[in-house]
């Protein structure tokens, strides 16, 4: 099925559009970009839908998305997007701000027990029962002119947002979580946020090898990298890669001759940066050992295997029969954090902040709780069931 849409191309028809969302009080929005070859995802199409109109905004032609961007940030207007990772951010870097009212309809239906991540395709076919076209989907969005069966495609993965907002939103007021929803989406965004401002060297795939002067030395090559990268407008990986970075690191030294002697430098492409690569080291040197913010962990060593599986059969009874996807709800690394916490609490530990606090400590932390304490029990019900277990009390067995 076509949508209608208008293509927006000039200022005067973008400022009519975000008069009309200002207007209304709710969008839809989606993007499409290419990442691959830039150190910003390349923005190459902005799909809007409002309550009666969808719009295709094309960044190439309309170059100044601020009035759009800025209406995303109205604290009166709900935003809906579909899993909005990139979107949100795309919004933060222009504005600096978060979304106050975004609605995620990924997150929304796994409130309600859908799995999680649910495709965009799945969600409109359960619910409007529309087959969604993929064909374009690897389509080189920076390309211009864009066919009409690419701005088609385009406009499908908006045209149905309005619509599974209404459904989602309605069902998540009946059962009492439109809240958690809210929780969730502002706690994200202010992740991305936080990720976006802060250095990440840290997330280095290696980097925990590593100690001392050779941390201080990841950390300048990591900044020089993402200096280069930026100012190339390239990804930081097609600059220097993190294996090279890391063993740049531990080898420690900023000696040309050596630093060519490693595997992977004799290209040509990074071998004209070595007079800055062994600026970086030295001037890295200068400085204190930097801290590395690990992840907290609670208590002391691991808790028994056997202990993390009960609760993980435990989890995805309570989602189950509270039609919820356990997937949003906890990691192992989370079950075993509160498990550690409760069994074994340091004195100078707060709570780990999942299954402890905000609507998962609502919906699953008190019965977890009550499975440790052995106020609660779990049996095996109904071999023959696709939830062969349930909870019960000691009295009960």
């Amino acid at each position: 099925m076509n949508a209608h849409f208008s293509y927006i191309t000039n200022p005067e028809s973008l400022h009519q559009l975000c008069e009309k969302i200002a207007a209304q009080k709710l969008v839809a929005f989606d993007t499409e970009f290419v990442a691959e070859d830039s150190y910003r995802p390349e923005l190459c199409l902005v799909q809007v839908a409002t309550e009666d109109e969808i719009a295709i905004i094309d960044p190439y032609a309309c170059t100044d998305l601020t009035p759009f961007w800025n209406s995303l940030i109205d604290p009166n207007t709900t935003v809906i997007v579909h899993a909005g990772r990139e979107e949100t951010l795309f919004c933060y870097r222009a504005t600096k701000k978060l979304i106050p009212r975004l609605f995620d309809i990924q997150i929304a239906a796994a409130f309600l027990g859908f799995e999680y991540p649910a495709s965009y395709g799945n969600l409109v076919q359960r619910f409007t029962g529309l087959v969604l076209d993929k064909e374009e989907t690897r389509s080189d969005w920076r390309n211009r002119p864009l066919t009409n069966q690419q701005l088609q495609y385009a406009a499908q993965d908006v045209r149905d947002l309005p619509r599974l907002f209404r459904t989602l939103s309605q069902h998540l007021l009946k059962q009492d979580r439109l809240s958690w929803l809210e929780e969730e989406t502002k706690r994200r965004q202010e992740e991305l946020a936080d990720f976006e401002s802060n250095e990440s060297w840290f997330r280095i795939s290696g980097i925990q090898a590593l100690s001392g002067n050779s941390l201080s030395i990841i950390r300048g090559l990591w900044i020089w990298r993402d200096a280069k990268a930026k100012e190339r407008d390239v990804p930081p990986r097609k600059v220097l890669r993190d294996d090279l970075l890391i063993e740049l690191a531990r080898r420690g030294t900023s000696d040309v001759r050596r630093m060519t002697s490693l595997r992977g430098m004799e290209h040509r492409h990074t071998k004209q940066y070595l007079p800055e690569l062994s600026k970086a080291i030295e001037e890295s040197l200068d400085g204190p050992v930097p801290t590395w913010p690990k992840k907290h962990r609670y208590g002391k060593g691991q808790p028994a295997g056997m202990l993390t599986q009960f609760l993980s059969a435990a989890l995805a009874y309570i989602c189950r029969t509270k039609r919820i996807a356990p997937a949003i709800v906890a990691t192992s690394d989370d079950l075993r954090d509160f498990v550690k916490y409760r069994l074994e609490p340091q004195a100078d530990d707060a709570p780990p902040p999942c299954l402890t606090q905000g609507w998962r400590a609502e919906i699953i932390g008190k019965e977890l709780d009550e499975l440790l304490a052995g106020r609660l029990g779990m049996v095996l019900d109904n071999p023959s069931s696709d939830m062969p277990i349930k909870f019960c009390r000691p009295d009960e067995l």
